[in-house]
């Protein structure tokens, strides 16, 4: 029974359950215990189910959640930035566990290894010789920075791989924010397998080492063993989301794929000058 004639947020006369202005409920708010308790179960089962469902499509339909945002069916599944967001916290929870750094490149790793290893490492020496510290004081700084900045610098590499989704599938999908859907949902996608592929390899990689292996073998087979569950992956997503044949789908897969390498070192390259100049 509805005791009040005006709606409490609005102020527009009320004549049912809801208000038909703003859909505020009308009458008398129940604030027991028993109740609060009620409504809260049933706001984190609604959740915890919705949840389950985006990470169960997400890992074992490719390219069905991107599909069905762009179709309009979004309630029952979680949003293309929430759920990267999601993905992004879970994998840096993981990599501090890891002996990878994907997506945080130490500076051992950006002076030595990286293409750029000899300007990177230029500029160290002249930074470590104006502090007067240790490189391996300026290292701890900058791996902590690295590690920090990475967390958000990470998503840049989205809207660029976007790019690359819309210079091949233009004539499919026009607008750029419709590859920035498939480009979310795929690097979710990527972010939760990257924690969870380099946590399983992070013993047999150490073991190996120890005991002698190359640790060019090493890295090239831990490469591979991530790598190429995440083309496939790309493959179905893609024939998921723009409908092309399978062979179209996988020649630009294939460019698709080249076109991420490019991203990820762009990233890194840019994660490098970040933490260079915050330290």
């Amino acid at each position: 029974m509805i005791t009040v004639s005006r709606c409490v947020s609005c102020g527009a006369d009320l004549s049912r359950q809801y208000c038909p202005a703003c859909g505020e409920a009308a009458g008398h708010h129940d604030y027991s215990l028993k109740h609060f308790a009620e409504e809260a179960l049933e706001a984190l089962a609604h959740v915890d189910g919705r949840v389950f469902s985006t990470f169960r499509s997400l890992i074992t339909r490719p390219g069905l959640l991107g599909s069905n945002f762009l179709a309009g069916r979004r309630k029952s599944q979680m949003g293309p930035v929430q759920l990267f967001v999601v993905c992004n916290v879970i994998y840096f929870l993981m990599q501090p566990l890891t002996a990878f750094a994907t997506f945080t490149s130490t500076l051992g790793i950006q002076t030595t290894v990286r293409p750029w290893r000899d300007v990177a490492s230029a500029m160290v020496a002249s930074k470590v010789a104006d502090r007067q510290v240790s490189t391996v004081e300026y290292a701890r700084a900058f791996d902590e920075a690295a590690h920090l900045q990475g967390k958000s610098l990470v998503i840049l590499m989205v809207p660029l791989f976007a790019l690359g989704a819309w210079a091949l599938y233009g004539r499919r999908r026009r607008f750029y924010a419709e590859h920035l859907v498939f480009a979310f949902y795929t690097f979710a996608f990527l972010m939760l397998w990257m924690g969870i592929s380099t946590l399983a390899l992070t013993k047999p990689v150490l073991f190996g080492l120890r005991h002698g292996w190359s640790g060019d073998v090493v890295e090239m087979t831990a490469s591979a063993v991530i790598s190429l569950p995440f083309v496939m992956y790309l493959f179905a997503a893609a024939r998921q989301t723009y409908a092309e044949s399978r062979w179209r789908t996988a020649f630009k897969t294939l460019l698709l794929s080249g076109w991420t390498v490019a991203v990820l070192t762009a990233y890194r390259f840019i994660l490098f000058f970040t933490s260079y100049y915050a330290t």
